[in-house]
């Protein structure tokens, strides 16, 4: 089959599926590593396998850049996937805090989960804000939402030096709070430094013991305009090979009922 934008993939026939929901949480080692283009690609791979997903990013601040890339690779609209934003590019802890005003952490939980009951929809990709352990109140993190909605992450980083400190101090922080890691998305670099060709290698030789744990995917760098709405037809043919293979070791054991968890 050739998808809404172009790429040939494999249409999900019914009879394959044993119809497990899933949540799965996008965090980044570190705030602009390239959460949103990944949620937002991978989302729209999923529709063009025939796959009932939906995309959120609860928190935004910044610019609605990151709302609008997502409303046009998912299905749902800019109201339904994003409940707080605000224009300057500010934490929702840190506004809080400024302003005395206060965010209903509970309310976006429950706006989630009634989501996450719709029957039409299988896979559940939630975008956090920054790292882990950024706070989205003054007494709740990133990590508290993957809690709460009791999902799964996918880690988000740059390929460069320093990374696998990053990443290992994420999942170490993650587990310590009984969270489950999924997988690492290595995002490729314009300027790949000399660090860039063992990274992954090295992460995975020192995650190689962690439950649940499907591997590490390097994602090609995509230019300039990797969050432009406008090539998302270019930017998936770039990324498919990639993607097709997060979507076969980290989605199909949670979701089809032949494959090995």
């Amino acid at each position: 089959m050739i998808g809404e934008f172009g790429m040939s993939c494999d249409v999900i026939e019914e009879s394959e599926l044993h119809k497990e929901k899933s949540v799965f949480l996008v965090v980044g080692s570190d705030t602009g590593v390239g959460k949103t283009v990944f949620t937002g690609l991978f989302g729209q791979y999923l529709s063009d396998t025939g796959v009932g997903f939906s995309l959120f990013k609860p928190f935004c601040s910044g610019g609605r850049g990151d709302i609008e890339f997502l409303e046009k690779c998912g299905n749902l609209g800019q109201a339904e996937l994003n409940y707080w934003y605000h224009e300057q590019p500010i934490s929702p802890a840190a506004w809080q805090l400024s302003t005395g005003n206060q965010i209903n952490f509970d309310d976006v939980i429950e706006r989630l989960k009634r989501e996450f009951k719709r029957n039409d929809r299988d896979i559940f990709i939630v975008e956090g804000v920054g790292g882990l352990l950024a706070p989205i109140t003054l007494n709740r993190t990133v990590a508290s939402l993957a809690q709460e909605l009791g999902s799964k992450l996918i880690i988000i980083a740059q390929n460069r030096v320093g990374v696998i400190n990053h990443v290992l101090l994420t999942l170490e922080a993650a587990l310590s709070r009984g969270l489950s890691v999924a997988s690492v998305i290595l995002m490729e670099q314009e300027k790949p430094d000399s660090s860039a060709v063992d990274n992954a290698e090295l992460i995975r030789i020192h995650m190689s013991n962690t439950p649940g744990f499907k591997g590490i995917f390097e994602f090609p760098w995509l230019g300039k305009g990797a969050d432009n709405p406008e090539l998302i037809v270019n930017n998936i043919k770039k990324a498919e090979c990639v993607l097709k293979e997060v979507f076969d070791e980290v989605i199909k054991p949670y979701f089809f009922a032949d494959s090995n968890n």
